[in-house]
């Protein structure tokens, strides 16, 4: 589990999330559990528009850290925090995340956390503005870390040529085919981890 994914735990309960993915941005949901106002989670309309807006790495981590830190400090459980405390918590987290306005009227719905090394582009990613309506988000902050090279086996095509002669009753003839065949091949490649909140204003 990465370092993320610790500090994850310190603003959501993990939950399972069902059904085929199209994607890393819908496969690897949390939800936050639960919804406090099962209306917001209903699906957007196909052309609703969603906000999405990157905020630093480092910014991000350190958030987190403040979070945890404080709940670690705390003698009660966060379960068992009065409201006004939860309340801060959360506005702690929105402020981490850039989120500007009240926090009463922002809804977390929960986050995505993986690491690939297909160069993802979220401010132009179709399937992530798809999946952030089928949730019911309309805005989504992600962030992204680069974690190095690292090795991965891809298929490529290999063709391979044979000629010679064929040889009847009636002379020779020369002939040539190829053949194609996909072989899997050890490259290097560039290793990031991405995070993104889905959120509902």
């Amino acid at each position: 589990m990465s370092r993320l994914a610790v500090l994850a735990f310190v603003l959501f309960v993990p939950v399972v999330f069902q059904g085929c993915a199209a994607s890393h941005w819908e496969r690897e949901f949390i939800p936050e559990s639960p919804v406090s106002d099962s209306a917001v989670a209903s699906p957007l309309p196909t052309e609703a528009p969603v906000s999405v807006r990157e905020v630093d790495w480092k910014r991000l981590i350190d958030g987190l850290e403040e979070l945890k830190e404080a709940e670690a400090r705390s003698d009660v459980p966060r379960g068992q925090w009065p409201e006004s405390r939860q309340r801060e918590h959360k506005a702690a987290f929105l402020r981490t995340l850039q989120v500007t306005g009240e926090p009463k009227g922002v809804h977390i719905l929960g986050r995505t956390e993986f690491r690939t090394t297909a160069p993802l582009k979220p401010q132009l990613d179709s399937d992530l503005r798809r999946f952030a309506r089928k949730i019911g988000a309309n805005e989504v902050v992600w962030a992204r870390f680069y974690l190095g090279k690292t090795e991965e086996i891809v298929r490529e095509p290999v063709t391979t040529y044979t000629t010679g002669t064929d040889f009847s009753r009636r002379g020779s003839d020369a002939y040539s085919e190829s053949s194609t065949s996909w072989v899997p091949v050890v490259v290097d490649a560039d290793e990031f981890e991405y995070a993104a909140y889905f959120l509902r204003r």
